[in-house]
């Protein structure tokens, strides 16, 4: 589901609305030049009232370290995000002093290359049309951009549906496009946070899985790998017999991607990086959703969370139908291992 975050909160009934609507992240902005701007012991009395499940952001403009890791450092902020000039030594040195998470934002307009955005080693990346501009800018830029990333800069209740529909960014930073003369307007929070919900409900996006999400993942494996188990005419195969510790292990090692209609998981894949190859496996689509080429839409997407990688995968060679959508998808056959008389693996291979 796309994530959603609602900046610059400042009041005490601004939390009070936030806990009933519950998106994934506030901000704090502690840029001085901002009306929204608070300072630490404010922020500390907002959070103590925020519920723990939404997770405070703090704002910065090349603010000092030492400022930014004390307040992450004392919960007052779960996140850092950068807005100035902040740079990869920057970003370094605050991950020295704190193992919290750091979003760096990206003007669109001021960066001379989408690839300042692949590389920026935080967490998480933003993009927006200028600090606090509230203006959009031509979405279809960010079509390139291959990692997740939160879009901001002009978003409110007229125009949210559209980009969650036509651009489906991992999540959305919503600021003056919910306030009323400079304060935040609880009604329109409200309407931005539901649009932003019922436009997920209606449609069909991958998605990064979370962790409270394999337990249904692994169901809906063990119902996509009957297939499987049909070539073999047993149910003793890997799949049918993955637990969840497993799963919960392969989703703290690398990525799990998962493809969701409405509320529902339809499909799911996951992968880990080693020694420069990315490994792929579990790619999987519910049996009544299949055919309609949401097999290839979820390998494109993990292969974007590994740009410019080598990726692998393997399969049986009694899986002539995964064998021919991987080829379809770039990859080629380069070796096999005969496990037993009833079982060959092919290894597959792409190069980024």
């Amino acid at each position: 589901m796309t994530k959603i975050k609602i900046c610059g909160l400042k009041r005490i009934e601004d939390i009070e609305a936030a806990n009933k609507l519950c998106p994934d992240y506030i901000g704090f902005v502690f840029a001085d030049f901002s009306h929204r701007c608070v300072d630490k012991e404010t922020a500390r009395e907002l959070k103590s009232h925020l519920d723990p499940k939404i997770k405070a952001v703090g704002v910065f403009v090349n603010e000092d370290i030492g400022f930014v890791a004390e307040l992450l450092n004392e919960e007052i902020i779960d996140i850092a995000q950068l807005h100035g000039s902040e740079d990869e030594d920057y970003i370094r040195e605050l991950r020295s002093r704190t193992d919290r998470e750091i979003i760096r934002a990206f003007n669109i307009n001021k960066i001379e290359s989408l690839s300042a955005i692949k590389d920026s080693s935080a967490d998480l990346v933003l993009v927006d049309s200028g600090t606090g501009s509230g203006e959009t800018f031509d979405w279809s830029r960010l079509s390139e951009i291959k990692r997740p990333y939160l879009l901001a800069g002009g978003l409110g209740p007229d125009n949210i549906r559209e980009a969650v529909e036509s651009i489906h960014p991992y999540g959305v930073d919503v600021s003056s496009g919910v306030e009323t003369d400079k304060l935040k307007d609880h009604g329109k929070m409200e309407r931005f946070v539901n649009i932003v919900r019922e436009t997920d409900a209606r449609g069909v996006h991958i998605l990064k899985a979370e962790r409270e999400d394999l337990e249904e993942i692994l169901k809906l494996q063990y119902i996509a790998y009957q297939s499987e188990a049909d070539l073999f005419k047993s149910r003793d195969i890997p799949p049918l017999k993955e637990t969840l510790e497993e799963v919960i292990e392969e989703f703290e090692k690398g990525t799990v991607l998962k493809l969701v209609d409405g509320n529902e998981i339809i499909g799911s894949v996951r992968a880990y990086e080693g020694d420069g190859t990315v490994y792929i496996g579990k790619l999987m689509v519910h049996p009544d959703r299949q055919r309609k080429g949401f097999g290839r839409k979820l390998l494109a997407e993990i292969e974007k969370c590994y740009p410019d990688k080598r990726y692998e995968l393997f399969t049986s060679t009694r899986s002539v139908d995964n064998i021919s959508l991987y080829k379809k998808c770039g990859y080629e056959i380069y070796d096999n291992k005969v496990i037993n008389d009833e079982l060959e693996f092919v290894y597959m291979e792409k190069k980024g």
